[in-house]
């Protein structure tokens, strides 16, 4: 592993460190008989809790740490990783999107949260919808970002694999390789992102995939073989719901937002970000931020 590469790796990490130091995002583990689970919280007992799920394609340290400093003065952050992400590991071999919301109900259990706000990006937008859809009571308010969630069609995953050269969509969500990162991130980041040149990756692609490579290939296997199970749901929300959607989404595109907000109908409202990718919070975060403070009332 080159020089360049793991400079590259400690200059990022130094920032993401410092944005989670300054908004007194401590680290802290939960062992239990059934799971493993790491998670940043700031402790702000007195304040409403907002929970945020990250996607595939990171843990949750790569995924919000641009929305900290919008958030850290009105909000106990409750900011966990996902099963297999991280250092998060159940004691036994799980890994349906309801094993996720099943460990995410015994973390906020086991904090003594009962309501909190809501928001999901990607994969973790699916699981935010399933959360909300099935515990409506405690969630206050639901912001889902570019979410995989209902409208996610055999022909996307042929579009995704002649667009980006992979010979499958586990293979091309959980890569074997710091190349194949790099075409996980411009998939990311959208048609008009700034992709860091693969030389930079190596350190990147052994820190979020090889200790749970096989588990995170697992995760994708099961999210295509159940696809039309969530496409057969039917969500049904009281609780207002946002939705986020960047402009130039190559992986869930927007049509799919405004599919959902017709779906679900009621108080929701559909946001889309000019110029934004997959993941417009990191992408074009002055503008996601500024949607979310509106939300928030903050």
């Amino acid at each position: 592993m080159g020089i360049v590469a793991n400079l590259c790796y400690s200059i990022a990490n130094r920032h993401i460190d410092g944005k989670f130091r300054r908004a007194n995002m401590k680290r802290r583990i939960h062992e239990s008989p059934e799971y493993h689970i790491e998670f940043w919280d700031n402790q702000a007992k007195d304040k409403p809790v907002f929970l945020l799920l990250h996607g595939l394609g990171a843990k949750t340290k790569y995924q919000w740490f641009d929305q900290l400093n919008v958030l850290k003065n009105d909000f106990r952050l409750i900011i966990p990783n996902l099963l297999h992400f991280g250092d998060t590991r159940p004691k036994k071999a799980i890994h349906s999107v309801q094993d996720q919301v099943d460990m995410v109900q015994f973390l906020l259990k086991q904090l003594g949260i009962s309501h909190y706000h809501l928001m999901g990006a990607s994969y973790g937008g699916l699981i935010s919808g399933e959360i909300a859809n099935n515990y409506p009571d405690q969630v206050e308010k639901l912001i889902l970002v570019d979410a995989a969630i209902k409208y996610i069609y055999e022909s996307d995953t042929e579009r995704v694999m002649k667009l980006f050269d992979v010979p499958s969509i586990p293979e091309f969500f959980a890569p074997d390789s710091y190349k194949g990162l790099k075409k996980l991130v411009a998939a990311t980041v959208g048609k008009k992102g700034i992709v860091p040149p693969a030389f930079t990756m190596p350190r990147f692609h052994e820190e979020l995939y090889m200790q749970n490579f096989k588990h995170k290939r697992m995760i994708v296997y099961r999210m295509v073989q159940i696809r039309d199970t969530y496409a057969e749901r039917v969500y049904k929300f009281d609780m207002p719901v946002h939705l986020i959607w960047g402009e130039l989404d190559q992986l869930v595109p927007p049509d799919r937002g405004q599919l959902f907000l017709e779906h679900i109908g009621g108080n929701a409202t559909l946001d889309i970000i000019k110029g934004g990718g997959h993941m417009p919070n990191m992408n074009k975060r002055k503008a996601f931020n500024k949607l979310l403070k509106q939300y928030l009332g903050v």
